[in-house]
């Protein structure tokens, strides 16, 4: 998949349809309805659009920062770009793709931005609770678990078992080849199988709500 890196807002794929191909192109999907009011800049449709799509972007972004007020961030960035792209996307399976790429592309900036700041002192940083604030369903020591994992392993893990993404789909989201994304999740699930003691014939996900299915 090539990408182009342009100004702000000008930062995508190939087209907006590139990863939509074959059956793909025939089946409806819940984003296909607003397709047309993205296109046309309705602010209802981008309403609607922020409903069906703002909480699962959230918890994406979430499980590549780790930080709520940044995924918040990354949210916001991702409808700005569309708002500002001269090209949206004309079918709703890849206006959902360009979302969660959107998103991706920000998180990444924002962990190269952190490598590049010094370090604040543990001291100053106020102790949240993640897990409190925003719930995404998981249990404790899972999530434990998946901050082990690197930032790759654990879109992967979340688009495959929370988002039901298929591995091509995958593939496209994260810039990545089919090949890379299916060894990245084997690599995953054979590192969360180790932490968290899961027998051989059972899949790390599988006790927890939503998870483990394939």
């Amino acid at each position: 998949m090539s990408e182009t890196i342009g100004p702000l807002g000008q930062r995508r794929r190939r087209s907006d349809d590139d990863r939509t191909n074959g059956d793909y192109d025939h089946r409806t999907h819940p984003l296909d309805v607003l397709v047309p009011g993205i296109a046309a800049q309705n602010t209802v449709a981008y309403g609607e659009l922020y409903a069906l799509l703002a909480d699962r972007l959230f918890a994406f972004a979430f499980r590549l920062l780790g930080d709520p007020h940044e995924a918040e961030d990354a949210v916001q960035q991702a409808f700005l770009e569309l708002a500002r792209t001269d090209t949206p996307p004309t079918r709703g399976r890849s206006l959902e793709a360009w979302m969660f790429t959107s998103v991706r592309f920000t998180c990444a900036d924002v962990v190269r931005q952190r490598t590049r700041r010094p370090a604040v002192p543990s001291d100053d940083v106020p102790d949240l609770d993640y897990e409190d604030l925003y719930d995404l369903g998981l249990d404790p020591v899972l999530e434990s678990a998946l901050r082990s994992l690197t930032p790759q392993q654990r879109a992967v893990l979340h688009l495959k078992h929370v988002e039901g993404v298929d591995g091509e789909q995958i593939a496209g989201i994260l810039g990545l080849t089919r090949m890379a994304v299916y060894a990245t999740a084997a690599r995953a699930e054979r590192r969360l199988r180790e932490l968290l003691g899961a027998s051989s014939g059972r899949h790390p996900l599988s006790r927890f709500r939503g998870l483990g299915h394939g």
